[in-house]
C-alpha cells in the first residue's frame, strides 16, 4: 500500500502530498511512499465490495447501482451512495 491510497492523504500537486496526522510531506511514489502504520484505505471502487471483474489495468465493473458500469479501481468513491468498504 502506498500514502496515496489512504484516508489520511491530502494531494498537494501532482507529485506531492501530505499526511493529515504527522503534517509529513509525501511524495506520490518511488522513495518514501510506502504506506504507514496509520494507513486507513480510502474510499476508492477498488475497495468497494460494488466493485467486481478488473482488468489488468484496474478497470471493472460497479454492480452497485441498478444500471452496471465500468468504472476504475481508483474512482474516488468519498460521495458514492452505494460505496460498501471490503473487507479482505
Amino acid at each position: 500500500m502506498k500514502h496515496v491510497e489512504c484516508i489520511n492523504y491530502i494531494n498537494l500537486d501532482c507529485e506531492k502530498g501530505m499526511c493529515a496526522l504527522s503534517k509529513q510531506i509525501i511524495p506520490i511514489d518511488g522513495n518514501g511512499s510506502d504506506a504507514c502504520g496509520h494507513f486507513q484505505p480510502a474510499p476508492v471502487c477498488g475497495n468497494c465490495a460494488c466493485f467486481a471483474d478488473a482488468d489488468k489495468h484496474g478497470i471493472g465493473t460497479c454492480k452497485g447501482f441498478e444500471k452496471e458500469n465500468w468504472t476504475y479501481a481508483k474512482c474516488g468513491a468519498f460521495c458514492c451512495e452505494h460505496y460498501k468498504a471490503a473487507r479482505g
